[in-house]
């Protein structure tokens, strides 16, 4: 039986002393996946036993209750850390194996769903032993799942997972490292549905790039620092986060750079692109030689800097390998939630395509992202801008208003603010907000709050960088929402 050979293992780390080469270098974090990914939730029933050997401080995570108890009484793994999370015992859908090797040279035992990283530590980094596969866990996020992080200590030499805000805490109070996420397994517990969370929208943002990125760096940074005090799920922006382009792109890099912060925490955005963000507005605002519908569907420098590999929960596009017209799923609040970016003035093919994501996803509550939309007074446009396609009024008409799990319509370009509801073809309410501000001052940013258990959401326009809420009527609360569950 494979646990006899980690038994001999374990007898071989308790002889020999805690020295060798420098600790592994950690691999990335698995990205995350939409929820739409198949994954059997059922088969991570198996309770994962966490024990650890306080003279050298290795840790012991095992499926075989047997040997947990034999590594306390045999091997000096007397410190009974319980349960850490449960796994599956056997490859199931969606699942990767947890691969468990040791170091002699380190007396520690290691787990990496990363198969590369495992040859790699095996090659080269002093895990000699291969213990075969652990357990079995997911390498991306779903509802039923937690996510697994974990951390390095240096003077120890030796890793340790953690899921919990308690474990995490007590790890970085005790000089343990945070390597971030590396897999997702079953929490011991059903965690209780959190029926609260928030979603942003950040609206143009073109003035904020032009001389410097100073606004727009604050308010991503502010995010990321608020992200936990938010419960921030996601984040959107409605279009001109640029105000022209130029030969050195730096407006493309000062918006890269402010949206890499975001990347960093792992904060999933989606982008929906205006007419400044392409190639038919030139410097100082005026309208680009040539044909300008083609100028307008030109987005090459845009997706240069925002390529789809940067959006974390992408499920979908268009056209191969821009992200022009996308759609990105996340769960929160106990729901299902689908983000769909449609391009400005939108192509029919466009249109056509975005009712097959919104009819293929029922269970979703969407949320719609472009740049024109609304008009300042809060109707909604009927003109493609002159040199645009179809107009927002023949969107709405054609694609958005025929399903009922389409819940908001979010768009910039002109005025203001603006709110207004209108009614689906099925009944639905569909709430509509514009939110523009072309501030080149502060950094005007509009906070969704959703309550799925009170059927409810709020919204407010706050600018991190002068801490003042608008008072302009962007603040408001409504009730009896019909979310779709």
């Amino acid at each position: 039986m494979r646990h006899l050979k980690v038994f001999a293992s374990l007898a071989l780390a308790a002889a020999l002393s805690a020295c060798g080469g420098p600790p592994a270098e950690a691999p990335e974090a698995p990205e995350l996946a939409s929820s739409e990914s198949a994954l059997d939730c059922a088969a991570l029933s198996g309770p994962v036993y966490h024990r650890i050997k306080p003279s050298t401080g290795d840790s012991l995570y095992t499926l075989n209750v047997n040997e947990a108890a034999n590594a306390a009484t045999t091997y000096g793994y007397t410190e009974d850390r319980g349960v850490a999370f449960k796994a599956a015992t056997s490859l199931a859908t969606g699942l990767s194996p947890v691969y468990r090797i040791y170091s002699p040279s380190r007396a520690e035992h290691f787990w990496t769903i990363d198969a590369t990283e495992k040859q790699n530590l095996v090659a080269t980094g002093g895990y000699t032993t291969d213990e075969g596969i652990g357990f079995y866990a997911s390498k991306t996020a779903d509802p039923c799942l937690v996510p697994v992080y974990r951390y390095a200590n240096e003077t120890l030499r030796k890793h340790r997972f953690a899921i919990t805000a308690a474990e995490r805490s007590s790890l970085s109070a005790a000089g343990w490292v945070d390597q971030g996420i590396k897999l997702y397994v079953a929490p011991t517990t059903p965690a209780p549905v959190d029926t609260k969370f928030s979603f942003v929208v950040i609206p143009d943002t073109q003035n904020e790039v032009v001389s410097n990125s100073t606004l727009i760096d604050h308010r991503m940074q502010w995010l990321v620092d608020n992200r936990a005090a938010l419960d921030l799920r996601f984040v959107t922006q409605t279009g001109d986060m640029l105000n022209w382009d130029t030969p050195d792109h730096i407006q493309y890099v000062r918006a890269s750079n402010a949206l890499k912060k975001l990347d960093d925490a792992r904060i999933p955005y989606a982008l929906a692109i205006g007419n400044h963000d392409t190639a038919a507005t030139c410097p100082g605002g005026s309208a680009c030689p040539g044909n300008v519908n083609a100028n307008l569907r030109n987005t090459t420098t845009f997706n240069t800097y925002f390529p789809v590999s940067r959006f974390q929960a992408l499920a979908g596009v268009y056209e191969t390998g821009k992200c022009d017209n996308a759609y990105h799923t996340f769960s929160a609040g106990g729901l299902d939630w689908l983000v769909l970016n449609l391009e400005l003035w939108a192509r029919t093919g466009a249109v056509d395509w975005a009712k097959t994501v919104i009819a293929a996803h029922p269970r979703h509550n969407v949320i719609v992202i472009t740049h024109s939309h609304q008009t300042s007074s809060g109707g909604i446009e009927q003109g493609n801008g002159g040199y645009g396609n179809n107009s927002p009024q023949f969107v709405f008409n054609n694609a958005l208003r025929l399903y009922p799990n389409v819940k908001f319509i979010f768009s910039g370009h002109v005025g203001s603010h603006a709110y207004s509801e209108t009614t689906g073809a099925q009944g639905n309410k569909i709430y509509q907000m514009l939110t523009t501000y072309h501030d080149a001052s502060s950094n005007p940013t509009r906070i969704i709050e959703v309550d799925t258990a009170a059927n409810t959401f709020s919204s407010r326009v706050y600018s991190p960088y002068t801490n003042v809420e608008k008072t302009d009527g962007s603040k408001f609360t409504i009730s009896n929402v019909s979310w779709v569950r």
